[in-house]
């Protein structure tokens, strides 16, 4: 029952700090000092000022990863406490080893998980759009 909460508060944590990172530039003012010094720290901090599809998706599987590794070492720490605190009681023990050899499982399936994602997203291809605005249908390169 302790875990449940845990968890539950993990993910309320994560859903309300981790959706800070969703937040737009255009919050701003577009003229004057404000946006200036928004795009000045968005530029440094190696953020672009529009936001892409590619870009959302990736922030969201990364968090969703992260998540999911907090998850594994709240296990771990909670499975290690059971089983040192088991006291000679063999079932309890062997719920540990249990929710250990899962967690880890778990943890190879994430990590396998984030290669594969982090691969995709690397070798996405840009693709590219024609701009036939204005009569003269460049190629534009996003």
């Amino acid at each position: 029952m302790k875990l449940k909460k845990i968890i539950i508060g993990l993910f309320s944590f994560l859903i309300i700090f981790g959706s800070a990172s969703f937040v737009s530039a255009d919050t701003a003012s577009s003229t004057g000092l404000a946006s200036k010094q928004t795009s000045a720290f968005l530029k440094t901090a190696g953020f672009s000022e529009t936001a892409q599809a590619e870009g959302i998706i990736s922030v969201i599987v990364r968090m969703l990863l992260s998540f999911l590794a907090i998850i594994f070492v709240v296990l771990m720490i909670f499975s290690g406490y059971q089983w040192m605190t088991a006291g000679g009681n063999d079932e309890q023990v062997k719920k540990a080893q249990s929710r250990i050899k899962n967690a880890v499982i778990g943890l190879i399936v994430v990590i396998l998980a984030y290669v594969i994602t982090a691969f995709v997203f690397k070798n996405l291809p840009k693709g590219t759009q024609t701009v036939t605005g204005g009569g003269s249908g460049q190629n534009v390169n996003p």
